[in-house]
């Protein structure tokens, strides 16, 4: 597999008028563990989308708004797609169970989720082309 596209330290903010994917905010002690998790290049189906979302995300110090998808955060979706809804806890690799609903970052759902709030939209193209769309619904986090 080929390696993730390097990142560039704390990535510049959000989308332009020519990029329709929604802004998206990630604070700056995720950022520190997804960029060291990213540059260790694995087969996670992901983990490509999860480099691409944090070139692009808002880093902020502290925690990011509370309405923000974060790691460890209890997210409900609706997938568009598949017309379902979900509620999962977004998590680092090792922590990850289907079980217990906790996905891993370096899914697509869990790479495409990360930073966004609610109603916000998102949308990527899956490896065999096929393009996915989610819909945030809501965000819990602790403290």
């Amino acid at each position: 597999m080929p390696a993730s596209p390097p990142l560039s330290p704390r990535a510049a903010p959000g989308a332009t008028k020519r990029d329709p994917r929604p802004p998206i905010t990630v604070c700056a002690a995720d950022y520190d563990a997804l960029a060291a998790l990213i540059a260790h290049p694995s087969a996670a189906p992901g983990q490509a989308l999860l480099a691409v979302e944090l070139e692009r995300a808002a880093v902020v110090e502290g925690r990011p708004a509370a309405d923000r998808v974060r790691l460890g955060s209890e997210v409900d979706y609706h997938d568009l797609d598949r017309d379902r809804v979900r509620t999962i806890r977004l998590a680092m690799p090792q922590e990850a169970s289907i079980d217990e609903r906790r996905v891993s970052v370096t899914a697509p759902i869990g790479a495409a989720l990360l930073g966004l709030k609610p109603r916000q939209r998102f949308s990527w193209t899956e490896a065999g082309g096929r393009t996915r769309t989610i819909l945030v619904l809501a965000v819990r986090n602790d403290g």
